[in-house]
């Protein structure tokens, strides 16, 4: 499953909101849905809302 619109991605959290709903633990076919649809989320997210790379600090020397 790959998400590539912003209603696509809004769409998959209603899908894990219902999966949850209806006990998705205690399916094994629900349980493997939730994890397609969680794991495009997180894909759609890393893609279209990245981290910002992370640089070290330097110290400023005071006088």
């Amino acid at each position: 499953m790959k998400l590539l619109t912003e209603q696509e991605y809004n769409d998959a959290f209603r899908i894990i909101d219902n999966l949850i709903a209806e006990n998705f633990e205690e399916d094994i076919n629900k349980q493997q849905e939730f994890l397609e649809v969680a794991k495009a989320i997180q894909e759609y997210e890393k893609t279209m809302y990245p981290l910002p790379k992370l640089t070290s600090a330097m110290r400023i020397k005071s006088a």
